[in-house]
């Protein structure tokens, strides 16, 4: 069964990590740990779901989530971009009015580099680059 798991979050991951992506640009700078709170680790770079909570996993096994788009997660889903196994950033999946993204205005109502702002604001003026 967890092979079956692995299997089924590994082709999900890359859709997942895309619908992120486009859906939940945004990240709380403030937060100290970005895997606090998350239900699953994706690597940033190949798309692999590197770690997934016992509760991710138990709601993927019943069909409760969909591994191929990620229907049915609602929650943190924290990223490594480093590739060391530790989370960089976090964002949000399926969350917001109708689970689709946090307002840009709330993303835009502070400084970049703290509290909840969008990812590319982060990556551009936080992070240099």
């Amino acid at each position: 069964m967890r092979s079956i798991l692995a299997t089924l979050l590994a082709a999900g991951g890359s859709l997942v990590l895309a619908s992120t992506a486009l859906a939940m640009d945004c990240t709380n700078v403030s937060k100290s740990d970005p895997m606090d709170g998350a239900q699953v680790l994706i690597d940033g770079n190949t798309g692999d779901v590197l770690w997934t909570s016992t509760g991710l996993a138990e709601r993927l096994e019943r069909g409760v989530v969909d591994p191929t788009n990620g229907e049915g997660l609602h929650g943190i889903i924290a990223i490594d971009f480093t590739g060391d196994g530790s989370a960089d950033v976090s964002t949000w999946f399926g969350v917001g009015p109708d689970g689709t993204a946090i307002a840009e205005p709330a993303l835009l109502n502070g400084p970049a580099c703290r509290g909840l702002t969008s990812l590319e604001l982060y990556f551009a003026e936080c992070l240099g680059g």
